[in-house]
């Protein structure tokens, strides 16, 4: 592997006491067919061994840490990467999610081969606290989209996108959004930007690792704020029904929830996967995290 000084791609993940999982992502990066990036390690006041794991990558010299002690929440940190960024091109990732070998190197090619286009996402592979694969969840197809679209059928599965370091350097993260901040990011700028959506699974999307009951409540509150917001561009029916859909949803998520049922949700919105499809997948999750 041949080191560049000039970096095409820049990679960051911000981080909060993730050592359960951190090193997992990590690796998936270091293992990727594409190598010429940069990773930015962003710690967000971590309390565990997230700071010394992220630490001890830093002696490949492409990766990069950076931590100052304070908590300031996601969307502070996203904004934060973005503006560190070097090369053209800028990946997302979450500490918990782990990069399919290819992924950089195919959205890379499709971005160059479509100059137009600002962002890309792409399907994912759910896992779970275990590593176990889950199904697949797909991502919406972004050709069609418009603000209206994307009010009522969300947008991409975020730590799957990868963009123009210049289109997120110009659109910033709400910093008062701890939740749902991805979600205002596209309905503002699905508009006036060009969005696409591969067919490819490119990354294993930890599900297993589900939020508490009072951090899925906060999503679904600072989702509806954004509707409401925005409720023009859905019409006063659509609107209505948007939110009982989210009283609905939580109402649900309360409910297996307090029966202990919470994976079976976390199931029933992956796509099943065949037995050959599933050992395909593990053989690549395999190749992610090898040494």
């Amino acid at each position: 592997m041949v080191v560049q000084n000039n970096p095409l791609v820049t990679i960051g993940i911000p981080f909060y006491n993730s050592e359960k999982y951190l090193e997992f992502a990590i690796c998936s990066v270091l293992n990727q067919t594409y190598h010429n990036w940069e990773l930015f390690l962003m710690d967000d006041g971590s309390e565990d061994k997230s700071l010394s794991i992220a630490r001890s990558f830093e002696t490949d010299p492409r990766v990069s840490v950076i931590s100052d002690g304070e908590n300031k929440g996601l969307p502070s940190r996203l904004n934060e990467l973005s503006a560190l960024t070097n090369g053209l091109y800028y990946v997302r990732m979450d500490a918990d999610d782990i990069m399919f070998p290819s992924r950089i190197q195919v959205q890379l090619r499709f971005l160059q081969q479509n100059p137009d286009v600002d962002v890309v996402g792409s399907n994912a592979i759910s896992i779970d606290s275990q590593n176990r694969v889950i199904g697949m969840r797909k991502s919406n197809p972004a050709n069609s989209l418009n603000q209206k679209y994307v009010l009522k059928n969300g947008c991409f599965i975020h730590p799957t996108v990868m963009g123009k370091s210049s289109w997120f350097k110009q659109n910033q993260y709400d910093v008062l959004l701890r939740r749902a901040q991805d979600f205002d990011l596209w309905v503002r700028t699905v508009n006036k930007s060009v969005f696409s959506t591969l067919d490819d699974s490119l990354l294993f999307y930890r599900e297993g690792n589900i939020p508490t009951l009072k951090k899925y409540w906060i999503g679904k509150r600072f989702e509806s704020r954004i509707v409401h917001k925005y409720r023009d561009a859905l019409g006063n029916a659509e609107y209505v029904t948007f939110q009982m859909r989210n009283i609905l949803k939580v109402s649900l998520y309360l409910l297996f929830y307090s029966l202990g049922r919470i994976d079976h949700l976390i199931h029933r919105r992956s796509l099943s996967l065949s037995n050959d499809q599933a050992d395909d997948f593990r053989e690549i999750l395999n190749l992610s995290l090898k040494s």
